[in-house]
């Protein structure tokens, strides 16, 4: 366990072969405990974009109700991409971060003026306006209601390799690895480390002559491009873009995935991403009731566990180790 508690490339290395061998086997887990192979792909996929929610609101401190214009305008834009210019999954996801890049840092620079709830409610604002543009104004490119399906008969490739079945299964698991390495070195760098001081005393930073306001702004931009890729492997996986990809509803079952995994741990909202995409998909089949269990358990969290599933191992231990102090202390009297 010291291995992992100290910070080195070599426990780096470890914990991405982990997780490599952790996504992989997610197909072959599922459908043992009532779920299917196709739903592994789709919390690969989900695991992306709460990880880059994560990686700005774990480190910032800051709440965003706004990332699904991130997830929505990537699917879109990748959307538009493949159906228009190329068939190349690799060049449709680029695009669509670039695109969506430029989107966050705009929005960042509005947004981040404000702090608190203002800042929460502005990125709301944001994606209920984002929403509203693409089933009205911008119906003509976005289908509106009945949502984009302009990329159902492309032959999706990456530079002439089909990416169907197994072959798309094995791409979203390296998109996952590389995004989850990436948000790990972010984290560890110094950059990382002027994240976590304006989370944690934001005022006194200030104090020092740092501009703050470009670090953060950063950090949603770069935020953005993770929700930019996951919108890009949606549309891939699915070849069509619901309009409710852009709701706030989305934004607020990123932010439930969040609060179940564990909020700052890049971990466990990948984990939280999983546990809500199995409740959807497999318990809805089993009960009517299942939006109701979803609210308990996320109150749950909140309540008795507001660290999440990666806090776990912890209380479970210091459980363990106050019953040998009461077990030591009965002996000693």
């Amino acid at each position: 366990m010291e291995f992992f508690k100290r910070d080195s490339d070599a426990r780096e290395w470890v914990i991405m072969i982990l997780a490599g061998l952790f996504f992989v086997s997610l197909q072959w887990f599922l459908p043992l405990i009532g779920g299917y192979a196709d739903l592994a792909k789709l919390m690969l996929v989900f695991a992306i974009l709460v990880l880059g929610f994560d990686l700005f609101v774990g480190l910032t401190g800051y709440l965003s109700f706004g990332h699904a214009i991130f997830w929505g305008c990537g699917a879109y834009a990748a959307g538009f991409v493949l159906a228009h210019l190329t068939s190349n999954a690799l060049l449709a996801i680029l695009i669509a971060g670039i695109v969506v890049t430029f989107i966050a840092f705009l929005i960042g620079l509005i947004t981040l003026r404000r702090q608190g709830i203002y800042f929460s409610i502005l990125t709301l604002a944001f994606g209920e306006m984002f929403f509203f543009l693409a089933i009205a104004p911008l119906t003509k490119w976005t289908n509106g209601d009945n949502g984009y399906t302009g990329a159902e008969d492309v032959h999706i490739n990456i530079f002439g390799w089909p990416l169907e079945h197994n072959n798309l299964y094995y791409f979203l698991v390296f998109m996952a690895i590389l995004c989850l390495f990436l948000a790990r070195q972010i984290r560890r760098s110094p950059y990382g480390l002027m994240l976590r001081a304006i989370k944690s005393n934001e005022t006194r930073l200030t104090y020092t002559g740092i501009d703050i306001f470009k670090y953060k702004v950063m950090a949603f931009t770069i935020s953005g491009f993770f929700g930019a890729v996951a919108g890009a492997l949606f549309l891939i996986h699915e070849k069509f873009v619901p309009v409710e990809s852009l709701r706030w509803t989305t934004s607020g079952e990123v932010v439930i995935m969040a609060v179940i995994g564990g909020i700052g741990t890049l971990f466990g909202p990948m984990i939280g991403a999983g546990i809500v995409l199995y409740l959807e998909n497999v318990l809805s089949g089993e009960t009517e009731q299942w939006l109701l269990i979803l609210g308990v358990i996320f109150m749950s969290f909140v309540i008795f566990l507001p660290g999440g599933v990666m806090d776990l191992p912890r209380r479970l231990m210091n459980i363990g180790k106050g019953n040998k102090k009461d077990k030591q202390n009965s002996r000693g009297s």
